[in-house]
């Protein structure tokens, strides 16, 4: 694809951590330099929990107003490939991330065909989790899932920049998002 083309491509990179310019931003960020795309921060919203009111179900969106049914879904249903990032917490996503998941519930068929990336950052254990709830949130939307995602070593501020294997796994997740980028677009 022609860089001219991936301008117009539109890839959401969604941090997931609650530490602004931390190791999860840090991969992203890389991401962002091999396929442009905009940043959103997910502790920078007011992103209430599902309340399981299922008034979605009849409405087919989420009526609970708040930053992610004004702001955030509307730019997730804009986006032609969404990445998510986030630390690992108790083997799993943290719940800045589980919110924003479930609170799509109501959206189901909005995302199919969508690309979609995955990256954790996590000391030795749980990362492979974190993925497979990610993988798992992406597959219930029929999302296109570009690889097996990338989980990076950190634990303090700045790790992430000793883990060459995370930084070639980054930079070819976001190869692989813009291939099939070009791919659907034919």
């Amino acid at each position: 694809m022609s860089k001219e083309n991936m301008m117009d491509a539109s890839v959401l990179y969604i941090s997931g951590s609650p530490r602004e310019g931390g190791n999860t931003e840090q991969l992203l960020a890389l991401m962002q330099d091999a396929l442009p795309g905009d940043l959103l921060r997910v502790m920078d919203y007011d992103i209430k929990p599902c309340r399981s009111c299922w008034a979605c179900g009849e409405h087919r969106c989420c009526t609970v107003e708040d930053d992610f049914t004004q702001i955030i879904m509307p730019r997730m249903l804009a986006a032609e490939a969404i990445v998510i990032g986030c630390p690992v917490y108790f083997n799993n996503v943290p719940s800045q991330t589980k919110a924003l998941i479930d609170r799509t519930w109501g959206y189901r068929g909005s995302l199919t065909n969508k690309i979609a990336g995955a990256v954790v950052v996590g000391r030795k254990y749980g990362a492979e989790a974190a993925i497979q709830a990610l993988h798992a949130f992406y597959l219930k939307h029929n999302m296109i899932v570009a690889n097996r995602g990338v989980c990076a070593l950190g634990f303090k501020y700045g790790d992430v920049v000793d883990d060459d294997e995370a930084h070639t796994a980054a930079v070819g997740l976001a190869k692989r998002i813009q291939a099939l980028i070009e791919m659907l677009r034919q």
